[in-house]
């Protein structure tokens, strides 16, 4: 097998829970499966993805972009010398996307359109 092989990757499931912290609280996230393949070998890769407290309505619904976001960690740690092998707690905090906020316009209590 060639070291110069890339890496091939998908998303194999998710699971939404909310997960125990170290400090006794909950808090709400996502349990990645990614399916890594190089060559013959194949691993499967779990990454905890939490969204950040200030996610926007559209980007929490969005779970292709989350997903991406995931295996684009994944590729990260890859290109750094990461293998699977090495395992360890993936955890990674989602942002939004570049220049995306939540603004919602201010309406009167009164108005209801």
């Amino acid at each position: 097998m060639s070291n110069e092989e890339q890496w091939l990757m998908r998303i194999e499931g998710a699971l939404s829970a909310h997960f125990f912290q170290p400090d006794g609280s909950s808090r709400p996230g996502t349990d990645w499966s990614v399916g890594l393949k190089r060559g013959e070998q194949t691993y499967n890769v779990m990454v905890r993805a939490y969204l950040s407290d200030d996610m926007t309505k559209r980007a929490r619904a969005d779970t292709d972009y989350q997903g991406h976001t995931v295996m684009g960690y994944l590729n990260d740690l890859l290109a750094q010398g990461w293998t699977p092998e090495q395992g360890g707690d993936l955890e990674i905090t989602i942002q939004n996307p570049t220049g995306e906020t939540d603004i919602e316009e201010s309406k009167p209590w009164w108005k209801l359109w």
